[in-house]
């Protein structure tokens, strides 16, 4: 089992304190107490989602359809593209998207004592998403809110009341990070998804006081938000 000292060792980065207390509440780790790769015949949706479902790992219905948290082992054997300047750029990863872009922590910044998350894309730009770690769990937390695509949405949900389905999995994530996260974010979420639905043409989301947008702008913003930066040779 990886432990957070290999982890720290490996990457020669401290962890923030609230990555240490989810990490030690394994709250971190997608795969549960199931042991990577999987047995022969068994899959992750139909064998190990089911026992995370009750009691959440971080993010695991509010991360959007295209997130996935890395494993510790995944985290500890992370293979860096030959094309990052590593030597120069110092990301730690701890999640991907399905399109193959990684968040990290950005080890070369400091905001506030903290380590800013950026966002690795696949070509040669990384993009700053938020200030720390916690920042960026409400953000990834606000979004999965709105702008909900609707194929996604009937993927995993059906067709049968999808919203109130998906609103059911959002609150229970929210219950699971309630510990952790500032009273303020939980208030805020929890405003977000009793929200009532509304619907476009191809994405449905939860009303708000405020658009999302608006909210994080007021909320997150700092001085290097959405900035991007080449990380490549």
């Amino acid at each position: 089992m990886t432990t957070l000292e290999q982890l720290e060792t490996k990457h020669n980065f401290n962890f923030p304190a609230l990555y240490k207390t989810l990490f030690e509440a394994n709250k971190l780790n997608w795969m549960g107490n199931f042991e990577e790769p999987l047995e022969k015949g068994k899959t992750w949706a139909d064998d190990v989602y089911p026992t995370l479902k009750e009691n959440p790992p971080l993010l695991l219905h509010s991360g959007g359809s295209d997130f996935e948290l890395l494993t510790p082992s995944a985290v500890l054997n992370f293979k860096f593209p030959e094309a990052w300047e590593t030597e120069e750029h110092h990301f730690i990863p701890f999640a991907k998207t399905s399109e193959g872009n990684t968040y990290a922590f950005y080890k070369n910044v400091e905001v506030e004592a903290e380590h800013p998350i950026v966002l690795i894309w696949e070509d040669d730009e990384a993009e700053y998403v938020a200030k720390n770690f916690e920042d960026f769990i409400f953000r990834k937390m606000l979004e999965a809110a709105d702008d909900i695509d609707k194929d996604d949405l009937y993927a995993d949900y059906g067709k049968d009341k999808p919203m109130e389905l998906y609103r059911t999995d959002l609150k229970t994530d929210l219950e699971a990070i309630r510990p952790y996260l500032k009273d303020k974010y939980i208030s805020i979420l929890e405003e977000a998804y009793n929200g009532e639905v509304h619907e476009t043409l191809i994405a449905y989301g939860f009303k708000c006081s405020k658009p999302v947008k608006e909210m994080m702008k007021e909320m997150l913003d700092f001085e290097l938000m959405g900035e991007v930066f080449d990380h490549e040779g």
